[in-house]
């Protein structure tokens, strides 16, 4: 009788935790979903907080007229310059493409003269005919 008494007592514990959690589970599920609720209803209301403000700014507000004649003009003058900063442009390339070529002739003339130089230095045959570079 001992034992039935204890199997009792242990069933009617595990029931009453099982029934104590169940309760503690629906009382703060309302309360939960509640608080995640407050949390997004600081969002909705822009307009509502931005209109106070804006009605006494919107008088105070500066508008700017686009003037496409100047807006045309400055184009054109971007382009007039433009052309004229590539025709500057290219006549240097031009004056600097003349003067690598002049350097150029100039650094061909000097080889030759020093090939010249150095096919005598080490020519074998000496012009009074003796034979000393031997």
């Amino acid at each position: 009788m001992a034992k039935k008494f204890g199997r009792f007592l242990m069933v009617t514990a595990a029931l009453g935790a099982v029934a104590a959690g169940v309760y503690y589970c629906l009382q703060n599920k309302d309360a939960s979903v509640d608080d995640d609720f407050d949390d997004d209803d600081d969002f909705d209301d822009f307009d509502d907080d931005l209109d106070d403000e804006d009605a006494a700014s919107d008088a105070d507000r500066n508008y700017v007229d686009l003037d496409l004649e100047k807006a045309e003009e400055f184009k054109e003058g971007l382009n007039a310059a433009k052309a004229e900063a590539t025709d500057k442009i290219v006549g240097e390339a031009k004056e600097a493409a003349d003067k690598v070529g002049e350097a150029a002739d100039k650094a061909k003339e000097t080889a030759g003269k020093a090939a010249v130089k150095v096919e005598e230095f080490f020519d074998d045959d000496d012009s009074d005919g003796s034979m000393d570079a031997m």
